[in-house]
């Protein structure tokens, strides 16, 4: 009987392993990288998003850090200003939480960290964020990012509006920056950065003008999303470690 049961738990283990893969990352993993993409995607400041997700990640549990994620994704139209999503959105959204906890977590943090989001005297509370499906929202414009600089003087930026964040993978429009004279890149590329893997795919490309404007938007065919391995040193790397740990 011993052996039949010692047989069973060898064929089951597997399966129970990869469906629990991403909460055993959860526990030995750092838990500041299960937040950091939202915070990246609601306009935090590099020293906030270090800060705030440290914090989090050393007083939320990896559950909670989790339906914070998925609260805020849900989220896709700022209340506070039509234009880009705020630190004050990030707590406004994390208030539809049941888990009151996680919102206090989340002030303690932006007092430690000096994160400005208290509303204006004369301003009317906010409504309740909702526990369900998402708000959706009107095109806005791009809030660009720098996360760094490579050895070789080039720097990459993200698009935070644009980020989409799951359990193995984060996708968002990203644009290199060039030692000058050269400047800002008017090409952004859609990337898909597969945190397990570190592998990266492109999704799609853009053409902005001199004002900022995309003149031209083109979705990769499957065969184009050429798979590449993230390269230590490089502006690759600085978006897989900004995004993905």
């Amino acid at each position: 009987m011993t052996r039949i049961v010692r047989l069973f738990a060898l064929l089951v283990a597997p399966g129970l392993l990869a469906g629990c893969a991403g909460q055993l990352r959860d526990y030995v993993g750092p838990r500041a990288s299960i937040v950091r993409p939202q915070l990246i995607r609601y306009g935090f400041t590099l020293p906030e998003i270090g800060c705030v997700a440290d914090r989090l990640g050393e007083t939320l549990r990896p559950r909670q850090l989790r339906f914070l994620v998925r609260a805020t994704s849900h989220i896709q139209a700022p209340y506070y200003s039509p234009e880009r999503f705020t630190p004050r959105d990030f707590l406004w959204a994390a208030g539809g939480l049941p888990d009151r906890r996680v919102q206090v977590e989340i002030s303690h943090a932006f007092d430690a960290c000096h994160v400005q989001a208290a509303a204006r005297l004369a301003e009317a509370p906010p409504p309740a964020p909702p526990e369900g499906g998402p708000i959706m929202a009107a095109a806005r414009a791009p809030v660009w990012l720098n996360l760094g600089a490579a050895p070789s003087g080039q720097a990459i930026a993200v698009d935070g509006a644009s980020l989409e964040q799951d359990e193995e993978a984060r996708i968002a429009w990203f644009r290199m920056i060039d030692p000058p004279p050269a400047g800002t890149s008017q090409h952004a590329y859609r990337l898909r950065i597969d945190c397990r893997t570190r592998i990266i795919r492109p999704l799609a490309h853009r053409l902005y003008d001199a004002t900022g404007s995309v003149v031209e938007e083109r979705d990769y065919a499957e065969a184009e999303q050429l798979p590449s391995p993230v390269e230590g040193g490089t502006v690759t790397e600085i978006a897989y470690l900004s995004l993905c740990t």
